[in-house]
């Protein structure tokens, strides 16, 4: 099958809420779903002028149970073509998009313990003026256990003890409009797991099924800082 007809298949909310995840993995590389244009909080789409740089914005994709971080690394724009390695095997982060580069997006859940940003709290944030832990500015850093990863480099591990990157969320820019849109994304069987260990939680927060559930032609993207009350400064 070819990608055109891949993303036709994965096309609608049922189609990936009944999906196979064994034939879903496919090593090492983007798997491809349908597109999703990332708005602001109110609906319209959002504008790359408007991404702030102190903090990242969260959304959901592929899934409605899936959070994503986007970033806009202002001046320090993401290096190309990075060699990295994840559980599936060794992969080329292609870099950022924007004028500069500068709109990069990932999976926001730890490789470490999967920590992740919830309602109520985000150990999990961007420390866009560094910090303790950080050890310098533009560091995703998880206050849980200690893990620190550059997203500049697509988010390769700084320190430890997560023994991978985050997963990449694929990105396209529309130069006419300045507007993103996510369109393929690594690490499906990661984040399998992740549903399983959070089943629980996941199912209090969008019903029996509902985090399994397609965002849709659309996903809403939120600063952490109004989409967890508590986002510690570790």
């Amino acid at each position: 099958m070819d990608r055109r007809g891949f993303v036709k298949v994965c096309t609608g909310s049922a189609a990936l809420a009944s999906a196979n995840w064994g034939r879903m993995a496919v090593a090492a590389d983007f798997e491809a779903f349908a597109a999703a244009k990332l708005t602001d909080q109110s609906g319209p789409p959002l504008k790359g002028a408007t991404i702030p740089t102190g903090e990242a914005l969260v959304f959901s994709y592929p899934l409605a149970g899936v959070p994503c971080f986007l970033i806009n690394l202002g001046d320090r724009s993401a290096k190309p073509n990075i060699a990295l390695k994840n559980e599936e095997g060794d992969y080329h982060w292609q870099g950022g998009v924007g004028p500069k580069g500068q709109f990069v997006a990932f999976v926001a859940i730890c490789t470490h313990q999967m920590s992740y940003p919830q309602p109520k709290v985000s150990y999990l944030r961007y420390a866009a003026s560094g910090s303790e832990l950080a050890g310098g500015p533009g560091r995703i850093v998880c206050c849980a256990h200690g893990s620190v990863y550059d997203p500049a480099d697509g988010a390769k591990v700084v320190i430890g003890p997560a023994p991978m990157p985050l997963m990449p969320v694929r990105l396209v820019y529309d130069p006419g409009t300045d507007e993103l849109s996510a369109d393929g994304i690594m690490g499906m069987a990661y984040i399998k797991r992740f549903f399983t260990t959070y089943k629980a939680d996941l199912i209090a927060r969008f019903g029996p099924g509902g985090y399994r559930q397609a965002v849709g032609e659309k996903t809403a993207c939120i600063p952490i800082s109004r989409y967890s009350g508590l986002v510690p400064s570790c």
